[in-house]
């Protein structure tokens, strides 16, 4: 089976798994909800003291906190379903290599999340701009003012690497655990290692431009990702399924 024949088939099993396609129609519900409710209030259609103000950050609060349950708990569920329907020894007896089954997983993972984060967020973010456009072009302008041209590329770099990074963490935590909930608290574990390892080193760079602690940030996410996924590819090899 070729890669882009298992990538296919992994992006119609996530966009049909009808529960989380529900729990994100609801995140979506929820922040449209928040930001037209924020509107009429920003606009004096609301008043401060009425029923509507305390609804709309009881919204904020649920949607900010059901958003990073969501980015966590997501991926997690994408990447050990077929550990969970012990389908991944029949995927494998099929004559699916377990490298391309790693590398196309991780792929469809993180694409699937980025729909889905941009499914949920888009209208709101839409609205907004819709409603205040000198707004976000006095912000534009404000972050171009803060960051020169030189320090769009490497901190572009360090966007897509912290986030690969992230999902090939999350990825090795699952395969050593063989999709057990244990592995989210693997995850942090790891998670905090990095940290603990990472963070004097980018202290080192306080005193530096802006672009040489991207650069820093890009080349940590970069180690990171080698590390995990030789010890995920390490594991899987030799996993017995």
């Amino acid at each position: 089976m070729e890669l882009k024949d298992i990538f296919k088939m992994e992006m119609y099993k996530n966009r049909n798994d009808k529960p989380y396609l529900l729990v994100i129609a609801i995140l979506m519900a929820m922040t449209t909800i928040s930001t037209f409710i924020g509107i009429a209030m920003i606009e004096g259609v609301i008043g401060v003291n009425s029923n509507l103000f305390v609804a709309m950050i009881l919204l904020l609060v649920f949607s900010g906190l059901g958003l990073w349950i969501f980015s966590l708990i997501y991926p997690f569920h994408l990447l050990n379903v077929d550990y969970k329907n012990k389908v991944i020894s029949l995927i494998f007896a099929s004559g699916v290599s377990r490298e391309k089954y790693y590398f196309v997983k991780i792929s469809a993972t993180i694409l699937t999340c980025l729909i889905a984060t941009f499914a949920i967020m888009f209208i709101p973010i839409a609205t907004f701009i819709g409603f205040y456009p000198e707004i976000f072009v006095d912000g534009m302008q404000l972050l171009f003012e803060e960051f020169s041209f030189a320090d769009i590329a490497p901190f572009m770099l360090m966007a897509i690497f912290s986030l690969v990074a992230y999902y090939v963490t999350l990825t090795t935590a699952v395969i050593i655990t063989k999709g057990k909930v244990v592995g989210i608290f693997l995850f942090f574990a790891f998670s905090f290692g990095v940290s603990m390892i990472q963070t004097p080193i980018f202290t080192m760079f306080g005193d530096y431009a802006v672009n040489s602690f991207f650069y820093a940030t890009a080349l940590a996410s970069i180690i990171q990702i080698i590390l995990f996924a030789l010890i995920g590819l390490s594991v899987l090899r030799r996993q017995d399924l």
